[in-house]
């Protein structure tokens, strides 16, 4: 049993969503002893731990050793402790998956010196140990670079992203990655997938839309893995649906997590959801397709790069990354933008103008998104074509506990164009 107190974690309402709160903080004393025990060789000369910053799911904390007189040795190290979310499965599969891209691709990535995916410690929750990559983030010095630099960095993030696509011939399901050995296999519940090394396999996948508000982990959810993308997108919708109607339940009311102005639209929402679910076949091809793994989360704060040679240094931030389609596989977060055509004229020293800034910035993110694509030897067209079909309709998933409006016009839209798109009776 864990000898600390289980940091507590609540979800809130937010204008957009549920929203991760802590209530409490993780031990400073139980992060130092975990951190030393691990540390090899074990480390009998000062340490200390330091709050560095929190992010969705998490709280991070530097690790700094020191010998007698006061310097600081190096490498330091990052203790991150993790919500509960999604017990287990989130910490094992994003350990696994580092491991494996670190085996298996040169993109640089943090090593994991030691890891716990499970409360029963002595800081009372999950916890990934790592050591601290080198640099600052790219959106620190993005603004200091130039059209041409910027490329350069481009075309070496599109490297890394090549060798992750390339992976795809390993893949045969949507899932994310585990140490075999991690996975009871003995549980009729647990679904794995082999990969061709052996050591790993996908299984369960781990993705916000899941778990995200607390309530969707108390109801009957398809965690895959899912051999296509019909079954994938199947399982998304089913977990929303059955989250709507555990808020319509009887004893909804007396339950933490429950949102009442979510209940007031629940009917209105499984309404939509039945009708996005009677035209996901044509949407989605149900036949066994390879997946890439997908960092969904590739923005300026999750490269880090040398301040004065922007070499980059490490990509960070793997949690939740698994397997995932194609067609969600598109640009990193800093390339998405409206596409500009024709010229722009570059803004001037001190101009503050925010319509001549955003344009200039969409501008260059046109140029670098055709640099992106050189790179890989690919060419995407925004507008038409049936992954941008199921891209927009992936993203009515999101949009169906916020606006049910906005779901039903895009419906409408899709069935108005297809409509008209099929040949005329004989």
């Amino acid at each position: 049993m864990s000898s600390a107190q289980t940091p507590k974690f609540i979800w809130e309402s937010g204008t957009w969503g549920p929203v991760p709160r802590w209530l409490s903080s993780p031990d400073i004393a139980a992060i130092e002893t975990l951190s030393r025990t691990h540390l090899q060789p074990p480390v009998d000369r000062h340490l200390d731990v330091t709050f560095f910053s929190e992010g969705a799911f998490n709280k991070l904390y530097t690790v700094t050793v020191s010998d007698d007189g006061g310097n600081i040795g190096s490498p330091h190290y990052i203790f991150r402790a993790t919500s509960p979310v999604e017990p287990f499965y989130k910490t094992a599969s994003e350990v696994a998956t580092l491991s494996y891209i670190r085996e298996h691709t040169s993109v640089p990535i943090p090593r994991v010196i030691a890891h716990s995916s499970t409360t029963e410690n002595e800081l009372g929750c999950e916890w990934i140990l790592m050591e601290r990559v080198p640099g600052v983030a790219l959106e620190t010095v993005w603004s200091d670079m130039d059209l041409e630099m910027k490329g350069g960095e481009t075309k070496l993030i599109a490297g890394f992203v090549k060798q992750l696509r390339d992976l795809r011939r390993h893949f045969t399901a949507v899932g994310n990655l585990y140490f075999r050995e991690d996975i009871d296999t003995s549980n009729a519940a647990v679904r794995v997938v082999p990969v061709d090394d052996e050591k790993y396999v996908l299984g369960p996948i781990v993705t916000p839309y899941m778990f995200a508000g607390g309530r969707k982990l108390r109801v009957s959810r398809n965690l895959g893995p899912y051999s296509n993308d019909a079954e994938y997108i199947a399982a998304l919708a089913a977990s929303e649906l059955e989250d709507m109607k555990l808020l319509l339940s009887a004893d909804a009311h007396s339950h933490d997590d429950f949102d009442e102005d979510l209940a007031e639209d629940a009917e209105d929402i499984i309404e939509v959801l039945n009708e996005l679910q009677a035209i996901s076949t044509a949407v989605f091809p149900s036949r066994p397709r390879r997946f890439a793994i997908h960092h969904h989360d590739l923005s300026l704060a999750n490269i880090l790069v040398d301040p004065a040679t922007y070499e980059i240094t490490g990509i960070v931030d793997w949690e939740c990354v698994g397997t995932r389609p194609h067609w969600e596989d598109t640009y990193p977060l800093f390339l998405l933008g409206p596409e500009i055509e024709g010229e722009v004229e570059p803004l001037a020293p001190g101009d503050r103008d925010e319509f001549r800034a955003e344009r200039w910035e969409n501008w260059e993110k046109t140029k670098l998104r055709s640099a992106f694509d050189r790179e890989l030897s690919e060419v995407h067209h925004a507008g038409d074509g049936e992954d941008d079909v199921r891209r927009e309709f992936r993203q009515q998933l999101d949009w169906v506990e916020v606006s049910q409006r906005k779901v039903k016009n895009w419906m409408k839209g899709y069935v108005q164009k297809h409509t008209l798109m099929q040949p005329e009776a004989a």
